[in-house]
């Protein structure tokens, strides 16, 4: 990102963050804490301050309590370049569909987010997986951020609780964090206000995204472990890993669902045979709309 991109995500960021006392940073309290005067962190947020030196970005990064994958996606912003600049001249929807075509080829379930945790594309082995019918699409297509990995996991209408059961809490813990990692660089974007704001609606979204800079325990985890007894499947062991895929209109995560033991293995294998493994498009991606 730019330099006056980077400076409105620290303003944004300093306006969304609290102090060790549970006061919200001013620029006054914020410029003494990370030894620059008032001024300096003006022009900063401004985007007129053309060099930041590591000191005043890790303190920058802990004062804004970041956890540790979000400081890596700072330190990236702080760069001062676009991912246009950043990354292959490729058309980011042609590369969209070679990862459609990837998971399609695929014997287990998959699905592709976007930096918002917009579901993207996901393939009909993880539809079956979670017992997702066309009607509750169609549903979810209804609803303000229906189509966000959030919203599947926090929405009682889904039924993702009852699918998981007792993992649910981890489960929510690590897309949390993985919502905060790859949705830094944008908290400065109106789509990010949108999704934040609708989700905050949720009362225990709106306690864990206060408090999710404290799971310190997964802070370092960029997969997730699944070991539960699925309702329909029985017991399934499976580890979700990602590959991130660079675009110039941001990343994209191509999510899958790797088979811990044999028996989920040969559960996936009868869930692709008898459901087949098309891939849907679904979340608009790379423009991003938001509803009148």
């Amino acid at each position: 990102m730019d330099l006056y991109d980077f400076g409105q995500l620290v303003k944004t960021l300093r306006k969304n963050s609290v102090d060790e006392y549970g006061n919200r940073w001013t620029r006054e309290s914020l410029s003494s804490a990370i030894h620059l005067t008032t001024n300096q962190l003006g022009r900063l947020e401004r985007g007129d301050r053309k060099y930041l030196d590591n000191q005043t970005l890790q303190l920058l990064a802990d004062s804004l309590q970041l956890t540790n994958l979000e400081k890596k996606e700072f330190l990236k912003a702080a760069i001062g370049l676009s991912d246009e600049k950043l990354h292959s001249k490729e058309d980011p929807l042609a590369q969209l569909n070679k990862l459609i075509e990837s998971m399609e080829s695929l014997q287990v379930p998959a699905y592709i987010n976007d930096v918002y945790s917009d579901i993207v594309a996901v393939n009909t082995a993880a539809l079956s997986l979670y017992q997702i019918t066309p009607e509750l699409i169609d549903f979810a297509q209804t609803e303000p951020v229906g189509l966000n990995m959030l919203y599947f996991i926090y929405s009682p209408e889904v039924g993702y609780k009852e699918i998981i059961g007792s993992g649910w809490r981890e489960s929510a813990d690590l897309t949390m964090l993985f919502f905060r990692r790859t949705s830094l660089r944008y908290r400065h974007t109106e789509y990010f206000a949108y999704i934040i704001k609708e989700m905050l609606r949720d009362k225990q979204f709106y306690i864990d995204w206060h408090s999710s800079h404290r799971f310190q325990e997964y802070q370092d985890i960029s997969y997730e472990h699944f070991d539960y007894k699925h309702p329909l499947y029985g017991p399934l062991k499976y580890i979700a890993t990602e590959t991130v895929v660079h675009t110039q209109k941001g990343d994209l995560f191509f999510m899958i669902y790797n088979p811990a033991d044999s028996t989920t293995a040969h559960t996936f294998t009868q869930i692709k045979n008898n459901h087949g493994n098309r891939a849907y498009r679904m979340a608009e991606w790379p423009e991003k709309i938001i509803p009148a």
